[in-house]
């Protein structure tokens, strides 16, 4: 009797053991292939399912036609202004240069494209596109709207899809005299051409926006790692 109730408990345990073994294996099997979104960024919000951007066809500084497809197979960084914005806009592209010499140097995840996209095409010119983007870096793409025929419409959608904050103070009597004023943001484009995430700057106690590199580096890093484990 004694030897078939310690039978009956070991049985028991080793059932218990294999079921506890089980239920470890599916755990680490669902968080591999599931790798949870809430990540400890600083200043960037990843989205938990990538949106896909509508077809569109911009321009870039090469006065060459740049569409969805240019997208594809690489990762892409993208600030957006304006020519004559005397701060934000070269401030952020200073960072986005220094931002790639040091991964570069450290050698995490340089596959990646910088562009720059132009919200004031009536006065940013391909030719002052092309020497500006050059100031910052010999390789970001500069990028404006093409309002001709067929793709007319489609800037506004591409800005609209991106959340692209764009407002034009006109003022009467002068089309050239107007003001610009605009968000700032940095979009991550995934290899699929898909808005992946968003970097957000600071605001300091004055009201300033801006970015910093290392918090910029940190969340890079750690959304490319997360994508790299999907």
């Amino acid at each position: 009797m004694l030897r078939e109730v310690k039978t009956k408990l070991l049985l028991d345990a080793s059932i218990l053991i294999i079921v506890t073994l089980v239920l470890i294996s599916i755990s680490f099997i669902l968080v591999k292939a599931s790798p949870s979104v809430n990540l400890p960024l600083q200043s960037a919000s990843l989205l938990q399912e990538p949106i896909t951007l509508s077809n569109f066809t911009l321009v870039n500084h090469h006065n060459q036609d740049f569409t969805q497809a240019d997208l594809l197979g690489q990762w892409h960084l993208l600030a957006y202004g304006y020519l004559n914005c005397p701060d934000v806009c070269p401030a952020t592209l200073l960072l986005l240069n220094s931002l790639m010499h040091s991964m570069q140097k450290d050698n995490q995840f340089t596959d990646v494209q910088l562009l720059f996209y132009t919200i004031d095409p009536g006065r940013d010119s391909i030719e002052r596109l092309a020497e500006y983007v050059a100031f910052f870096g010999k390789d970001i793409i500069g990028l404006k709207p093409v309002e001709v025929g067929v793709f007319d419409g489609m800037s506004k959608r591409f800005e609209q899809e991106l959340g692209i904050k764009v407002k034009i103070s006109t003022q009467i009597g002068s089309e050239d005299s107007y003001q610009v004023g605009h968000g700032v943001a940095i979009y991550l484009l995934d290899p699929q051409g898909r808005l992946h995430a968003v970097f957000e700057p600071s605001v300091d106690p004055f009201g300033n926006r801006h970015f910093n590199k290392d918090t910029l580096y940190h969340d890079y890093v750690l959304i490319r790692k997360n994508a790299s484990a999907l």
